[in-house]
């Protein structure tokens, strides 16, 4: 896939309005496309990942993966991006995304980026700002949702809780971590 600065700055103007012109075509020139067929996986939860994925082209899922189940956490159009996580921290995946239809994906390695960003430190700066909001957006949302969710647990009486007390320990920690507390191993 050719994508132009134009096209690019209409299809992901997020990322588009933090670069200018030289900055966007240096980065046009670094982006990887990747082509995936229906059903194909892109990102493994837990498996090594160190690309942000653009999606040019297409429809993806993406959902986390135990032993035993799977949740399904959202669906990835056209215009979205994915894998802001690992460009900024290459390590485990923290999902499984997988093509729900044929797409087209532009990818952006850590290392890439971190090349750009010696001749554009702003619009590095910019873009990673950009998705530190995405992901403190996400974890709000995700503390209200726990709070949401287990609060009610503390007002039952000791007898009544006793079945939930691994629940009620559960939801503490994961909040407590959100915060940067308690223990760090998840």
């Amino acid at each position: 896939m050719d994508m132009t600065p134009a096209s690019f700055t209409e299809q992901f103007p997020s990322i588009a309005e933090h670069c200018g012109p030289a900055g966007l075509n240096d980065l046009l020139s670094v982006l990887q496309t990747k082509h995936v067929k229906n059903g194909q996986t892109v990102t493994t939860d837990g498996e090594y990942c160190d690309s942000l994925y653009l999606v040019a082209e297409g429809k993806l899922v993406s959902q986390i993966t135990s032993a035993t189940e799977s949740i399904r956490l959202g669906s990835i159009n056209k215009g979205d991006i994915f894998g802001e996580v690992n460009i900024l921290d290459p390590g485990p995946s923290t999902s499984t995304v997988i093509a729900t239809e044929d797409s087209t994906l532009l990818v952006l390695s850590h290392d890439a980026f971190r090349r750009l960003d010696k001749p554009h430190p702003v619009m590095t700066g910019n873009i990673l700002r950009m998705m530190c909001s995405i992901m403190v957006d996400r974890c709000r949302v995700a503390d209200k949702l726990l709070f949401s969710k287990y609060s009610y647990i503390e007002g039952l009486t000791k007898n009544d809780s006793s079945h939930d007390a691994g629940l009620i320990e559960w939801g503490r920690n994961i909040l407590q971590k959100l915060h940067g507390h308690g223990r760090t191993q998840v």
